[in-house]
């Protein structure tokens, strides 16, 4: 396996040049893959954690003001431009002697790479693209993406090779995505600054394109909701307007980011070029423009007949409506057409009814498209054979950015271009035009990079290490200018200095594929086989450690609940003598009253490494709270994580002024209940009979609901049935695959998108059990059989009676019933771990009649940091329900597809 690794890095991404992946796939919004001049240093720092809102982003936040334009938007194939993979196409590609074999199951999309004897499962995480011409996949290994070498065409409904990987003999999943090729395809993608294709979790907190994309950031809109406070492209002037196209439409020869800039820190309403200049091909007029591309649409634009007559007002949105999809494209983009040829229509002409497109605007193969075919939008007479681009074509700016940066841009263009071409005048003339401006860029670290390369393209390896030692110097924690700075040492043959910068670029980025192959390559050069077999069973681990995780937690749900946590799990220390099934509470547990993600304490990815002092912190805090408990309080738990920290990195240390929440175990007898309150038996026989009563209640055999939920901000839809006695199974519609929850009778289990079923803890099987119970309000009494009256609270601005229901060697259940209506507003109950109870709470409401019975037709479910709510749409109960809806699926993940309910 690590000779694989080391041998697949080597022959497929050490190469600089031939390193940039087209995704279109049909999303609509290609984007270049491989960005020059990017500024690793700026931005976010190494490993560092953004907070993510967990509010509604996106297209959610605007559906309640433009509902139409949502859902037309919606239709469009830039709505979908990246998902999470779920129930894909089977399907096998074999190239050489590799074999890739593509299959959906219970437990995720994967593709299994088979060559000889050695055989590799990946589980593909994300698709590329919105399937109106193909699909690609990305691989997440270790918090690295990586690009999957097959693709889907859904022209010949087939796999095949991806674009790029046609002429590899023997394709591997070592490609790597940078943040340029993911950037024109998701909402957000938090990349780690100075790091090839390193990623922090999530890793697209917006998947599909969003509405911000276009309309710009929407805080101040949402605050005073005017047209005056989000981008309108159709008022901006002109090369705003455009530039909001030319993002993702526009590729050109090269694009270099201002200093400091990123491409991704473009904003819009701004012009592209306060964030980076597009530099073009400086085509003569009537010449060829070169091989066809599915990203040069608006390069493609530019050049007809159109364009130049309109003296700009031909732009996107003349033909194209982002907030729709043509119903009938054909008679859609006539009349396009004829709002500005009707006057002039030539009696020679075809019919009128004709398809335009079809002929001044063919669909042709692109050069980088794969294996499919896209708009040409040169808008020609007669369609013309494409030339190749004429020799020796400099390069210009698509507009100018200021005069300040004029030659820094330009020349570190000439420098890309020239790269790429193989031009030793481009790189030379890019060379020159850096030196007249370098004591205006002294502290760039990107413009000494270029200046770097440059030097050593022409063989002048003293200068070059002295760009690229100041490049680092201006840099010093990134990876990619830590193995830049190692170029010159390798061309000389100082294999010592060499490795050195290698080593340190290979710490700050384990994952570098191309820079650790190098260093392979270097340490077996020098007879340090050792060291070499080391790294590459190394980066073998990394790139496998994720399916071993996957594996162990398998394992763990399958029941095996006698071992302990120290037995299933890596590097436990405190919690090492618990069952291993209760870690994971513990774990949410702290989560919650810290109000922090798991990589405040973990390496996302490497949850066993002790890197982080958060994680030896939270050690020490576990043994001063047991010590506390057991010296102070008889070993009874009173003292947990969220006594101080009520949902706060750092404790408490200033008394609350309003109060504290309630523990949910306290013994109310010590406070005084008012004297009017009614009994535990009033307040149930009351609910029964709003409810319809219990001979109307009894006579409920099956329940099925449908209806919707948000999630995430999102909104998806959701089916519940329910039969008597005591089964239940909850699904949930996600983009990424269903999630359901189920209750047989006797066991639950839980699946999630791309992961195995799993079993249903024993301490959550009496929650299961009750919402399975059809018939609950009449067994109330006999579940709990401890019932007594809380003093009353608010929900809202109605006051509610309180039950609280005690069964021993369960966490109590609060219940909370309106006082007027007598109905079920709110329960709440606390899931066991070993540091404490964590709290759900259920909101009912919006209760309506079906067959004599009140039923609540939307719930909202509230937990620790997160929530969700359902309305249901349409409820029928007393229909028939297989039994093997609640049955737990099968997995097989290559032999079959598995079953799930239906």
């Amino acid at each position: 396996m690590a000779r694989r690794f080391q041998s697949a890095i080597a022959t497929q991404v050490l190469s600089l040049i031939p390193f940039f992946m087209l995704i279109f796939f049909g999303s609509g919004l290609p984007g270049r893959c491989q960005a020059v001049g990017s500024a690793p240093g700026t931005g976010d720092a190494h490993g560092s954690v953004q907070q993510i809102p967990s509010e509604p982003a996106g297209a959610n936040r605007c559906v309640f003001c433009h509902p139409a334009e949502v859902e037309g938007y919606a239709r469009s194939a830039m709505a979908h431009s990246l998902r999470r993979a779920g129930q894909e196409p089977d399907g096998t590609v074999t190239a050489g002697a590799t074999r890739i074999t593509a299959h959906s199951s219970a437990d995720g999309y994967w593709q299994r790479r088979e060559n000889g004897e050695d055989k590799t499962d990946y589980r593909a995480d994300y698709v590329v693209g919105s399937g109106n011409h193909a699909n690609g996949y990305l691989i997440n290994l270790g918090g690295h993406l990586f690009q999957s070498p097959i693709a889907y065409y859904k022209s010949r409904q087939a796999y095949d090779l991806a674009p790029g990987y046609e002429n590899t003999p023997d394709p591997d999943f070592t490609r790597p995505v940078s943040e340029e090729c993911v950037l024109c395809h998701s909402g957000t993608a938090l990349h780690v600054s100075g790091t090839l294709n390193q990623y922090r979790s999530p890793v697209f907190p917006a998947e599909g394109i969003t509405c911000e994309r276009c309309h710009g950031p929407v805080e101040k809109h949402l605050a005073d909701p005017r047209a005056a406070t989000i981008v309108n492209l159709a008022k901006l002037e002109r090369g705003a307007r455009d530039s909001i196209c030319e993002q993702c439409h526009l590729f050109g020869a090269a694009r270099v980011p201002n200093p400091g800039k990123k491409l991704s820190d473009f904003v819009p309403g701004q012009r592209l070029e306060e964030t980076y200049t597009i530099y073009h091909n400086a085509v003569p007029t009537g010449a060829s423009a070169g091989d066809f591309k599915v990203i040069s649409h608006v390069e493609q634009l530019a050049l007809s007949a159109c364009a130049r007559n309109s003296d700009g007002r031909l732009w996107c949105g003349t033909c194209h409506d982002p907030h729709d999809k043509p119903a009938e494209s054909i008679s859609y983009y006539r009349a396009r057409c004829l709002s500005c040829h009707t006057a002039n229509f030539p009696a020679s002409h075809p019919s009128k009814n004709s398809d335009c497109l079809g002929c001044h605007m063919p669909k042709r193969d692109a050069k980088d498209g794969g294996h499919a075919a896209f708009t040409d939008h040169r808008i020609q007479r007669r369609p013309e054979v494409q030339h190749e681009l004429p020799a020796g074509t400099s390069i210009a700016a698509w507009r100018e950015p200021s005069p300040d940066l004029q030659k820094r841009n330009l020349g570190i263009a000439f420098i890309d271009a020239g790269m790429q071409r193989r031009s030793s005048p481009f790189i030379i003339e890019g060379y020159r035009t850096l030196t007249e401006v370098q004591q205006q860029f002294r502290d760039d670290s990107d413009f000494f990079k270029w200046i770097g390369e440059a030097l050593l393209l022409g063989k002048q390896t003293a200068d070059a290490k002295i760009a690229f030692e100041r490049a680092l110097q201006l840099d010093p924690n990134s990876a990619l200018t830590e193995a830049s700075a190692a170029s010159p040492y390798i061309q000389e043959g100082n294999d010592v200095d060499a490795i050195a910068h290698l080593q340190r670029a290979v710490a700050l980025d384990p994952l570098n594929l191309p820079v650790a192959s190098t260093l392979i390559g270097l340490y077996q050069k020098d007879g340090r086989t050792a060291e070499a077999s080391a790294l590459s069973s190394k980066i073998a681990d990394a790139m496998n450690e994720r399916q071993r995780a996957e594996q162990t937690t398998q394992h763990d749900y399958a029941g095996d609940t006698q071992k302990k946590a120290g037995e299933v799990y890596k590097n436990i220390r405190v919690l090492k003598g618990i069952p291993s099934s209760r870690l994971i509470p513990a774990m949410q547990f702290m989560s919650s009253s810290l109000g922090v993600q798991c990589t405040f304490c973990h390496v996302e990815g490497h949850f066993e490494k002790d890197d982080k002092k958060p994680k030896q912190t939270a050690r020490d805090m576990m043994q001063m709270m047991f010590a506390l408990n057991k010296n102070d309080f008889k070993g009874q738990r009173e003292v947990t994580c969220y006594s101080c920290h009520r949902g706060a990195r750092n404790p408490a240390t200033v008394l609350i002024v309003g109060g504290v929440p309630a523990n949910p175990n306290a013994d109310s007898e010590a406070e005084k209940l008012p004297g009017n309150l009614p009994t535990v038996s009033q307040i149930i026989d009351n609910y029964i009979r709003v409810l319809g009563g219990a001979a109307a209640i009894e006579k409920i055999s099956s329940r099925e609901e449908r209806g919707a939920a948000i999630i995430r901000g999102q909104s998806v839809s959701v089916e519940i049935f329910t039969k008597a006695p005591g089964k239940r199974i909850l699904v949930r519609h996600l983009p990424e695959g269903d999630s359901v929850m189920a209750f047989d009778g006797k066991t639950g289990w839980v699946a999630m998108p791309g992961r195995p079923a799993h079993d249903v803890h024993d301490a959550d099987i009496e929650a299961a059990r009750m919402d399975a119970d059809l018939q609950f309000p009449l067994h109330i009494q006999q579940t709990f059989p401890e019932l007594r009256v809380e003093y009353p609270e608010k929900i809202g601005e109605r006051e509610a009676n309180v039950l609280l229901g005690i069964k021993e060697g369960q966490p109590a259940v609060k219940f909370y019933f309106d006082a007027q209506t007598g109905l079920l507003v709110r329960s709440v109950r606390y899931a066991e771990s070993p540091l404490g109870l964590d709290p759900t709470q259920f909101d009912y409401s919006d209760y309506r009649e079906v067959d004599g019975i009140q039923v609540p037709f939307h719930m909202t479910i509230s937990e620790p940091g997160s929530s969700w709510s359902m309305q249901i749409q349409e409820v029928r109960q007393n229909v028939p329900v297989d039994d093997a809806k609640f049955a737990k699926p099968l997995r097989d993940r290559f032999t079959g597809p598995a079953e799930s309910p239906k």
